[in-house]
C-alpha cells in the first residue's frame, strides 16, 4: 500500500463531517443489532478515529451495547469477555475471530453468538467458512484498509462479494501492465476519494467489479474475489495460512532471521499439528 496516498485519504476520513457519515453507515450495516445486546468489538485500538472507535459508536447508535477488548489482550481474556457478557455478535478481524472460535471449541465453552463482522480484506473463503460452521453464525465484512476511519465498503450476507460506499470512494481495477482491467477481469485495486479523485491508493490486494445486480437486491458496484496481491514473500504468505487453517493452531509469527527461518507458534496441547518446516 502506498503510504503517503494512503495517510491523505485517512486524513480526509477524519475529517468530523465524514467520520459522522462513516457512523451513520456502519449504523445501518448494523442495522440486525438487536437493542440491548451484547457485541463484543476485539480490536487492540480504540482511540478516536480507530475503525475500533467508530464501531463501537455505530453500536451505541444501534442500541446496543459494546463490550471491549481494550486492556488485557490476552486470548483467554478474549474468551472470558465473549462468554460472561453473553455477547451475541462479534466484531473484529478475521484472524482475531477465528482464534476466538478455536479457543472456544478447545475449552468446551459454549457461546451464543449469532453474528459476525469481519473487518479488515482480504478475509479468504476457508476463513469465513471456519467461522459460520463453528459458530453456526451469519456473517459480514466491513471492508477498509488498516485499522483506520476509511471504511470503503460492506458486505450484505447474501453474496461473497462486497458492496462499495459508491457515494465517498471509488475503485479501479489496473492490469498487470498497470492499465485499466477490461469488466469482470482480476487485477490489483486502486482505491480513491470521490471528493478528491486525484488522491490513488494501490491497495496492495486483487478483486474485479461487478455491476449486475446482487441477491440482496442492491445496485450498487460489487467487488467479487478478493484476495492477496503483491506479497514481499509467498512462501511465507502460504505458510502462514496453511498453519492457520489447522485447528490445533491457536496464533503463529512466521519471520526470516539472520540464521533462516524462525517460527513461533500457539499450539493446544494434545492436539495434532501440521508438519512443520525443518
Amino acid at each position: 500500500m502506498e503510504v503517503s496516498a494512503f495517510w491523505r485519504i485517512e486524513q480526509l476520513a477524519r475529517e468530523p463531517e465524514a467520520i459522522q457519515a462513516t457512523i451513520t453507515y456502519l449504523a445501518e450495516k448494523l442495522g440486525f443489532l438487536k437493542r440491548g445486546e451484547a457485541v463484543l468489538i476485539c480490536f487492540r485500538d480504540h482511540k478516536e478515529n480507530s475503525i475500533g472507535h467508530l464501531m463501537e459508536q455505530a453500536v451505541i447508535r444501534c442500541g446496543a451495547v459494546p463490550v471491549l477488548w481494550s486492556e488485557d489482550h490476552r486470548w483467554m481474556n478474549l474468551l472470558r469477555l465473549a462468554f460472561s457478557n453473553r455477547v451475541t455478535t462479534v466484531i473484529g478481524l478475521p484472524l482475531v475471530v477465528l482464534g476466538l472460535c478455536k479457543l472456544a471449541r478447545f475449552n468446551r465453552t459454549p457461546l451464543y453468538i449469532r453474528n459476525v463482522v469481519t473487518s479488515g480484506y482480504p478475509c479468504m473463503d476457508w476463513m469465513i467458512d471456519g467461522i459460520k460452521r463453528s459458530l453456526d453464525c451469519e456473517s459480514w465484512g466491513c471492508f477498509g484498509p488498516g485499522t483506520g476511519a476509511v471504511v470503503a465498503g460492506f458486505s450484505c450476507g447474501k453474496s461473497r462479494g462486497v458492496h462499495l460506499r459508491n457515494d465517498v470512494y471509488g475503485i479501479e481495477i489496473l492490469d498487470p501492465a498497470g492499465k485499466t482491467a477490461e469488466q469482470g477481469e482480476i487485477g490489483e485495486m486502486i482505491l480513491y476519494p470521490k471528493a478528491a479523485p486525484e488522491i490513488r491508493c494501490p491497495l496492495g490486494e486483487n478483486a474485479r467489479l461487478s455491476l449486475s445486480a446482487c441477491d440482496c437486491g442492491s445496485d450498487e458496484v460489487r467487488l467479487l474475489d478478493l484476495q492477496p496481491g503483491r506479497i514481499t514473500n509467498l512462501e511465507l504468505a502460504g505458510l502462514g495460512q496453511v498453519l492457520h487453517s489447522w485447528t490445533s493452531v491457536l496464533d503463529c509469527h512466521i519471520r526470516k532471521g539472520a540464521y533462516g527461518l524462525e517460527l513461533e507458534l500457539v499450539v493446544f496441547p494434545g492436539e495434532k499439528l501440521p508438519e512443520l518446516p525443518t
